[in-house]
């Protein structure tokens, strides 16, 4: 890419700030602000997904610092994708966001589809039961072993699991796909330049991308081959590769 900017970055579940750092070696002329999420979705007054929209808000504006001598973008994994898509700060009027990249994002379960709201609220909450009760190498095993990483590698990790078991399962909880607004309708009006990046052996999340694309959505919609739903670690070469092609299109366009 060419010319420098700062990229805010959000991990995804039982992730830490720590994963992203992957994208340093790819994207050198990119400053890397990885953000922790545990210690903001345990804080006092975030109890559901408003407060923690206000909360990731105010934590990106941090984040973002004195953004008038750089272009700031924003990507988010998986469950960082999906907080990210209550964001209302990343495309107010005025703010310093140039785009957002959403990597394996599922944008919600549709606001009628009861049925799977209540099966998803039942899964989530046997793996919050899991993350309270295995022993952890048991709990990683099982937590991989999930179909949706089927086509993706195993993470090397480091030891203990990212936040206090409490912190962890609390957040399944309260920001379950179960209770996730559906951002089909936000994602329709999009103002600003958005990445929209998956898998090309995630059968399910090419499946809502190519969803989302029919729909209209205003992204710019890439599917990266060798990769599964861990995108950035399975092909860390094409992910940067895509991200970074994008915002020095975004710098030089404005789209």
């Amino acid at each position: 890419m060419n010319g420098g900017c700062r990229l805010i970055a959000l991990h995804g579940f039982l992730g830490r700030a720590s994963d992203w750092d992957v994208l340093r070696g790819w994207l050198p002329r990119a400053s890397v602000e990885a953000i922790d999420l545990w210690p903001l979705l345990s804080a006092r007054g975030v109890t559901g997904w408003p407060s923690m929209a206000r909360a990731l808000d105010e934590a990106l504006a941090r984040a973002a610092g004195d953004a008038a001598s750089v272009p700031v973008f924003v990507v988010g994994y998986s469950f960082g994708a999906r907080l990210l898509l209550s964001s209302a700060w990343v495309t107010a009027p005025g703010s310093p966001v140039r785009g957002c990249c959403l990597v394996s994002c599922n944008p919600g379960l549709s606001e009628g589809d009861a049925a799977a709201r209540t099966a998803r609220q039942a899964a989530d909450e046997a793996w919050a039961r899991r993350i309270l009760e295995w022993p952890e190498d048991e709990l990683w095993r099982a937590w991989d072993a999930q179909p949706v990483f089927a086509g993706s590698v195993r993470l090397e990790r480091a030891a203990g699991l990212p936040a206090p078991r409490e912190t962890l399962a609390a957040a399944l909880g309260t920001f379950s796909l179960a209770g996730q607004p559906d951002g089909r309708p936000r994602l329709r009006a999009w103002p600003s330049p958005l990445l929209w990046v998956t898998g090309a052996r995630d059968g399910k999340f090419s499946a809502l991308a190519r969803e989302l694309a029919e729909a209209g959505v205003p992204a710019r919609f890439v599917a990266c081959d060798e990769a599964g739903h861990r995108v950035p670690w399975d092909s860390p070469a094409a992910f940067a590769g895509a991200l970074g092609a994008w915002m020095t299109r975004v710098m030089e366009t404005g789209r």
